[in-house]
């Protein structure tokens, strides 16, 4: 909107010259060839497959996806016409300066908040990251922006040192300020572009300068510089050593970033030479994955110019390269006098962002990309050597009107929940649907979801929700169709195919197992909570599901303890008696689910039964002691049973004793504080220890028959039993320990 209003209001006056505004229309033709039709060229195989074997009705247009394709049409004629702006700016050496110290200075206060916040250990409601740190949803795109800062801010810094003013002291701050951000958002790349920014700054500076010791340390430095980026770029192990907070796993791992790198080669290779359309790589390269299979969804390639080599075809790699090097051509020469410090870091700055989308994303965030683009333009040799033509801002100020257009409509549409053609449209459509579920009404749902999917025929989420929708209406084969576009738009969450087995439950059995199946198979290491998910009363008390969850569980050792856990009486015996039938020596186990599965066997199984087995096998009374303790209870064997909790049991947690005081002052502070847990286990303790056993059990018990005293009491009045040879109580005493610890654990 501001961008748009901007371009109305004073258009570039100036043109970029011929074979500039040829290699820009030409990258504006690049991405309007998506909207032609795609029988004129290379049909791909993934095309072909959603067409055929999913039905799904595509557009016969070569994207997709037109309508999406056409809202990220308008935001890349938004950059470019950005890009317009600010290199043709017609300023005096003295504004450019302002311009540039105007951009450090608000990065500089970015950076105080971002910092203040972190401080705080709090974040701003419309920042969503998983570091809470910064206004990006990705922390290299928040780096990337710092470093760019940074760099500009050396400039600043050198300009006002050489000529005595000593606001560089300000520009220092700044400098470590946001430096201090870069750190604290903890991204690799934002660190590595600040010191190769720095490197190569420092060293063009250096060969400048005429004294031979200044030519030196700025050598060294740069060379200094350039060696810590390649440790920090190339030794990703020895840097992680070196890391003071951890903020999660939100970046992907090294591997897998070359793994989706191959992917996305096979998904170039095997599309047309124009690209498949900007907006379309998500769903798209979904389908392709194979090395990089098993992550989380891909949104991108983690590569900028990957990512426009994708959607946009190698042609249009070619024009950005061109069109950096023409603009960049016009930074020179960096003569005295020319603000050739200013121009000469800016410049820097935006070459290392365009390296930086070798392996970074920044390009296709509009906050970095612009203040990129800003740079770029601001490096220009001025004044400028550019012709004015009417042309241009006859040209730009359509652009504006075309960019207000699609703004307003886009606030409108988003603030109304109207369905625009587009994303906007799509996500209102996906809320108004959700609305419709939580009221029941699925036809308007299927309606709401068929309507957006004439803009975004690509998207899994719609055909899920269509496909629940068509469970709860009876549409069996759509809802079918349906839940198989999804599926294979969406190859690897497992929610896909779990949401569609519980669909599926109170209406057909059969095909929620099979969903089911591959949901588990989806799952990796969250089977068994996902399996637990399953494990409801309906799916349990169906006789069709019931003994195919029963034959999964009992069959891989990572189901088995959800599923017992969740069945008791003959049937936990009876698929307990299954799964020792399949693994009679338990060797698929490990030692924590051993412990577990006897836990659960101790609980809820036959006493008698795992007396048996341990009999059978020794060694697996360490695990099945409690059972063992309580079947010889019930065979009133108490002392035996009292005498395993003791041997096996984890030791209770009993408070410190300080101080070891005579009975007698024991005696005399429990009266003075009966109430007190701490003196009342000291009391216990000397009584003990002076063989008054008695005495000791009333002290316990005292505390024990209180409803909210510590499970420990009980513990110490099975103790005193026990000393008594009481070994009946001693066992009930225990046991109410056990119930009681229970009790106060939850």
């Amino acid at each position: 909107m501001v961008l748009a209003i901007c371009l109305l209001l004073r258009p570039p006056r100036f043109s970029l010259g011929t074979l500039t505004n040829l290699v820009l229309l030409a990258l504006l033709v690049l991405a309007t060839v998506a909207f032609f039709p795609s029988r004129w060229f290379f049909q791909p195989e993934w095309r072909a497959a959603l067409v055929n074997d999913f039905g799904i009705q595509l557009p016969s247009t070569l994207t997709p996806q037109p309508w999406i394709t056409l809202g990220y049409l308008v935001s890349f004629a938004a950059g470019l016409s950005w890009l317009y702006i600010v290199s043709t700016q017609d300023l005096e050496l003295r504004e450019v300066r302002f311009q540039l110290r105007l951009f450090t200075s608000g990065i500089a206060v970015l950076a105080a908040i971002c910092i203040a916040l972190y401080l705080a250990h709090t974040t701003l409601a419309f920042w969503h990251n998983d570091q809470n740190f910064g206004p990006f949803p990705n922390r290299n795109q928040t780096g990337t922006l710092f470093a760019l800062a940074a760099i500009v801010i050396l400039a600043c810094a050198q300009d006002d040192l050489r000529k005595r003013r000593k606001r560089w002291i300000v520009w220092i701050l700044a400098l470590v300020l946001v430096g201090t951000a870069i750190i604290l958002n903890f991204s690799r790349s934002g660190v590595a572009m600040l010191m190769a920014g720095s490197a190569f700054w420092f060293g063009t500076q250096a060969f400048r300068q005429r004294s031979p010791w200044r030519l030196a340390l700025g050598i060294s430095l740069s060379l200094l510089l350039l060696l810590l980026t390649a440790v920090l770029l190339f030794s990703g192990q020895t840097f992680e050593r070196f890391q003071l907070h951890d903020f999660g796993s939100a970046d992907i791992s090294s591997n897998l970033r070359w793994q989706i790198f191959h992917d996305t080669l096979r998904l170039i290779r095997n599309s047309p030479w124009c690209g498949i359309g900007f907006g379309n790589f998500e769903p798209i390269f979904a389908i392709f994955r194979d090395a990089s299979l098993g992550g989380v969804r891909a949104l991108h390639p983690e590569s900028d110019w990957l990512w426009l080599w994708t959607e946009l075809g190698w042609p249009g790699v070619v024009f950005i390269i061109l069109g950096l090097a023409l603009l960049a051509r016009r930074a020179f020469p960096l003569r005295t006098g020319t603000n050739q410090g200013y121009r000469l870091a800016a410049l820097i700055a935006a070459l290392l962002f365009a390296i930086d989308g070798i392996v970074d994303v920044s390009g296709h965030q509009v906050g970095t990309a612009f203040a990129a683009i800003f740079l770029l333009g601001l490096s220009v040799h001025r004044p400028l050597s550019l012709k004015k033509s009417r042309w241009t801002s006859i040209l730009f100020r359509f652009v504006g009107l075309v960019l207000l257009a699609a703004g307003l409509s886009l606030v409108v549409a988003a603030r109304g929940g109207k369905l625009l053609p587009g994303s906007v449209g799509v996500a209102s459509a996906k809320q108004l649907s959700a609305a419709a579920d939580t009221e029941r009404n699925f036809s308007e749902t299927v309606a709401l979801t068929t309507n957006a999917l004439r803009w975004a025929p690509l998207d899994w989420e719609l055909y899920l929700e269509r496909a629940i929708a068509g469970v709860e209406l009876k549409q069996t084969k759509n809802a079918v169709d349906d839940f198989r576009r999804a599926r294979f738009l969406e190859p690897i969450a497992y929610e896909v195919p779990l949401a569609e087995g519980n669909a599926w439950l109170p209406n057909d059995p059969v095909l929620a197992v099979a969903a089911w199946r591959e949901a588990l198979r989806r799952a990796g290491p969250l089977r068994p909570q996902v399996y637990a998910s399953m494990l409801s009363d309906a799916s349990l008390g169906s006789p069709e599901v019931s003994p195919i969850l029963e034959a999964i569980g009992l069959n891989e050792h990572d189901l088995a303890l959800p599923y017992l856990s969740r069945i008791s009486g003959a049937r936990f015996n009876r698929a307990l008696a299954q799964l020792l039938r399949n693994d009679p020596d338990l060797h698929s186990f490990g030692e924590t689910e051993i412990l577990a599965l006897f836990a659960f066997w101790s609980e809820r199984g036959d006493p008698e039964e795992i007396s048996r087995a341990v009999e059978q096998r020794p060694d697996w009374l360490r695990y099945a002691w409690l059972g063992v303790a309580k079947y010889k209870a019930s065979k009133n064997d108490f002392r035996a049973g009292y005498e395993l909790t003791q041997r096996y049991g984890e030791p209770v947690a009993l408070p410190r004793v300080a101080t070891n005081f005579s009975l007698q002052d024991s005696e005399k502070r429990f009266h003075a504080a009966h109430d007190n847990y701490a003196i009342g286990y000291e009391l216990y303790r000397a009584q003990m220890q002076n063989g008054r056993i008695d005495d000791a059990l009333l002290t316990a018990r005292h505390f024990s028959e209180r409803p909210n005293s510590p499970a420990y009491f009980h513990f110490l009045e099975a103790q005193c039993w026990a000393e008594k040879q009481n070994w009946e109580r001693a066992w009930n005493a225990w046991q109410a320990f056990q119930a009681a610890q229970t009790a106060q654990a939850k």
